[in-house]
């Protein structure tokens, strides 16, 4: 016992070190600096901008949205508050399961995402209703929708994936390069198989 208590306690610091991490990153992908906000050249730009943003960071939305319910709900509604919280405990486990278990058909065809999601969504607005925090929920939106719009009309993408293009070049270069080597000895071939068929005509031309 002895020996497993120290144990315990460096895997759980580990873990929260990794969480820590990973919160860091998500933080710093999300905002890094005040050079990956510009305003679209036009308004056909921005759309289209917002649109790859919101799908890009749509989990980042989600969750400003949920910390600004639960902020909402925790002056009075402190039962919804961490009945809702339970719950997004219980998404997140069904979210590493299907990291762990990618190949699951339990978890891919049975509990399907859509299914799940459906699911939390329906438990979370009885919840809200039955409690009369449907206000809060509205609360929550249009104070987290703005935040949301402005990140996804300023942010932008060219940062996100970086040497994307450049492999993408490079990969390009590549297949040119191969399809060019291919139709090189497409043509030597074709000469050494043609030559040998042009000499022995001209030696039965003139036999």
């Amino acid at each position: 016992m002895s020996a497993d208590g120290p144990g315990a306690v460096r895997r759980a610091l580990d873990r929260a070190s990794a969480s820590l991490r990973s919160g860091r990153r998500a933080l710093a992908r999300f905002a890094p600096r005040p050079s990956a906000f510009s305003a679209a050249p036009d308004a056909e730009a921005a759309a289209v901008r917002s649109v790859r943003n919101l799908r890009t960071f749509r989990a980042h939305y989600a969750v400003i949205q949920w910390a600004l319910l639960l902020a909402s709900l925790a002056p009075r509604h402190r039962a919804s508050m961490l009945f809702l919280m339970a719950a997004s405990k219980g998404l997140l486990l069904y979210g590493a399961l299907l990291r762990a278990f990618p190949a699951s058909a339990l978890l891919r065809r049975l509990l399907d995402r859509r299914l799940v999601a459906a699911v939390f969504v329906a438990l979370v607005l009885a919840d809200l209703a039955a409690a009369g925090a449907l206000p809060n929920l509205l609360f929550a939106l249009a104070a987290g929708a703005p935040v949301v719009l402005l990140h996804a009309a300023f942010r932008v993408r060219d940062d996100l994936e970086p040497g994307a293009a450049a492999s993408a070049d490079n990969g390009a270069g590549g297949e040119e390069e191969e399809a060019t080597g291919v139709v090189v000895e497409k043509k030597e071939d074709g000469d050494m198989e043609t030559g040998p068929t042009r000499r022995s005509a001209t030696a039965a031309a003139k036999s």
